[in-house]
């Protein structure tokens, strides 16, 4: 593997393309100007000599359907997985979109063949009827027996090559997989095992749910109903449970015909449904607890452990979807509808009595929440998660640690015009406290018109990076992605 040091230079890229008149931010919502396989980064500052393996992330990497119609949300783009490999003090970087079979037609087609999330559906009989929908790999990525994948809800994962990211085609997991997979896989360190699901839709929507052990084969372990045809984008995992949160947010299909409505502008919010609660034990998944309590909407999960006989959530929680929807809608357009309404909730699932107690632990609007992947299912200190300078950014311009004893908050502000992505906890070997360990995040730069790969010492984040890796060209803003120390 080649890498470079501090003083590499790399040779010069195409020039790049003029930001729009737009708020600057909009510079991270552009079409991926040049895909490439893994070449030399340029490091400012040291990278930590512990710090050694590959961050893969996942994100849209084109935003219009064979380049000419502007899909309508952020979430529909297609994805584009990015990666960088830190090792010997130096960084290599790569970027490839995922050849998805939906993209291949579009491009061949010369035109826009199917709706999404946000986008209206292009020809409803085939895409409702036929399940002729578009998977858009676009979310986050799994990794699992050495292997990587790109994922999004809907569809199954597609496998990625992790030499060059170059598309190797949609995996069913060996035969385990019979529709689609999540985003969000969760792993229980004390099984050796990760957790998923995914949806499936018709009068009502099935759930499918899967384990996938570090060794051996996947395998469904669970399948259950829901009413309504709905969405639902994570979950929680405990040691022992698996825990489910489905929010009253029914889509309407009549409306997605008729109206030509895409599919979330079609939805209603029934909150005198309320939340439904379903609990799966892991050693008994056909046992399944499932109970209603007040309406609430959960994006996603911090973390989730066990407690006292009790299954406890950390999330970021909406007292209604619009409360994100709001605020994502318009982001593809410039705009910022309405500033985005989370806050961190902690929640305890008493399952006995089918009820749950809710409290904010931190009422703040942010996003994309981690925790030490040594902490996954254990009570946990410290969180990080995407925050914001004002109420007029559309993406995150500030990364924030909380601390849950104590409730401090500390910041990492990337300067002016310049804005953060998720924030990927990795862990200094042999660490002997939760936060010992580094954070990378990726960052863009519109002064630059560049993005950077960023690593904080996690103990200290205000601090700003030890390091910076420099790629030379705008990397779109990405969702969720993993680090790979194997």
């Amino acid at each position: 593997m080649s890498t470079a040091s501090a003083a590499s230079v790399l040779p010069s890229a195409a020039k790049p393309v003029p930001l729009p008149s737009a708020p600057a931010w909009t510079g991270g919502m552009r079409d991926l100007a040049r895909e490439h396989a893994f070449e030399s980064l340029r490091v400012r500052g040291k990278l930590p000599e512990g710090l050694v393996g590959t961050l893969y992330r996942n994100g849209p990497g084109r935003f219009s359907a064979a380049g000419k119609e502007r899909y309508g949300h952020w979430f529909d783009g297609d994805g584009a997985v990015c990666a960088v490999r830190l090792a010997e003090g130096g960084a290599t970087g790569a970027v490839r979109v995922v050849r998805t079979e939906g993209l291949e037609r579009e491009e061949r087609a010369g035109k826009r063949l199917f709706g999404g999330y946000g986008t209206p559906l292009a020809r409803p009989i085939r895409e409702l009827l036929f399940r002729d929908t578009k998977n858009a790999a676009n979310t986050s990525v799994l990794l699992w027996q050495g292997r990587l994948f790109a994922t999004c809800e809907a569809g199954k994962p597609y496998e990625i090559a992790r030499g060059d990211l170059s598309t190797l085609g949609e995996s069913d997991l060996g035969g385990a997989l019979v529709g689609p997979f999540s985003a969000h896989s969760h792993r229980v360190p004390s099984r050796r095992t990760t957790y998923n699901f995914g949806m499936g839709y018709g009068p009502s929507t099935k759930v499918d749910v899967y384990a996938l052990p570090d060794e051996g084969r996947a395998r469904r372990i669970a399948t259950f109903a829901i009413d309504g045809v709905r969405l639902n984008h994570d979950f929680a995992v405990t040691g022992n449970h698996l825990v489910f949160a489905f929010a009253p947010h029914y889509l309407s299909l009549v409306n997605t015909v008729l109206l030509r409505k895409p599919p979330v502008a079609s939805a209603r919010w029934r909150a005198e449904r309320g939340t439904e609660i379903v609990v799966i034990p892991i050693d008994d998944p056909t046992t399944i607890r499932r109970f209603r309590v007040d309406a609430f909407f959960l994006e996603h999960v911090v973390n989730a452990f066990e407690e006292g006989g009790r299954l406890v959530v950390d999330y970021t929680h909406y007292a209604h979807a619009d409360g994100l929807e709001h605020f994502v809608g318009g982001l593809t357009s410039g705009r910022v509808d309405a500033p985005l309404q989370s806050e961190i909730r902690r929640m305890r699932v008493d399952v006995a009595h089918e009820k749950i107690e809710s409290e904010t632990i931190l009422a703040r609007a942010v996003e994309l929440p981690r925790v030490s992947p040594r902490m996954a299912c254990s009570r946990h200190r410290y969180a990080y998660m995407g925050g914001f300078r004002s109420a007029a950014e559309g993406s995150f311009g500030v990364l924030i640690k909380h601390d849950l004893e104590t409730g401090r908050v500390d910041t990492y502000d990337p300067g002016s015009r310049a804005y953060v992505g998720e924030g990927v906890f990795v862990p200094r070997q042999g660490a002997t406290v939760e936060d010992d360990g580094w954070v990378l995040t990726m960052v863009y730069d519109a002064n630059a018109d560049a993005s950077r790969l960023e690593v904080l010492d996690a103990g200290a984040i205000a601090d700003g990076p030890l390091a910076s890796c420099a790629f030379e060209q705008a990397i779109p803003f990405g969702f969720h992605g993993a680090f790979d120390g194997s």
